[in-house]
């Protein structure tokens, strides 16, 4: 079972700078952040990634910057994604479910 874990923990790694990229696709994102509230290792590699990766941007232009708060609001920013991805894509089956049922409806009234 750990051998499995850390295997997970490798592709969750290895996925960490197309994340800080924004470059990871929905669910991608998903799985990673699933991941990552049950591996603390996960969370800290995410962490370090981070504060090296935006540390040195924003280090020269603001003196004054909390990086620890900044990975927060964009895991909660990934978070808030997640569910407008997830609400768009229920939105659309459902538009398709009704558009069925009305075209069967019309069919059947023709028959009748």
């Amino acid at each position: 079972m750990k051998d499995e874990r850390k295997v997970d923990c490798k592709k969750i790694e290895r996925m960490i700078p197309r994340y800080l990229e924004n470059k990871l696709s929905v669910y991608e994102m998903q799985a990673m952040l699933d991941h990552m509230r049950e591996c603390k290792n996960c969370k800290e590699e995410l962490t370090i990634q981070y504060m090296v990766s935006e540390g040195l941007n924003k280090a020269e232009i603001e003196n004054d910057y909390n990086l620890l708060q900044s990975l927060e609001n964009k895991i909660n920013d990934s978070y808030k994604q997640i569910k407008s991805h997830d609400f768009l894509y229920f939105g659309f089956v459902f538009c398709i479910i009704a558009i069925v049922c009305l075209v069967i409806g019309s069919v059947v009234t023709i028959i009748l």
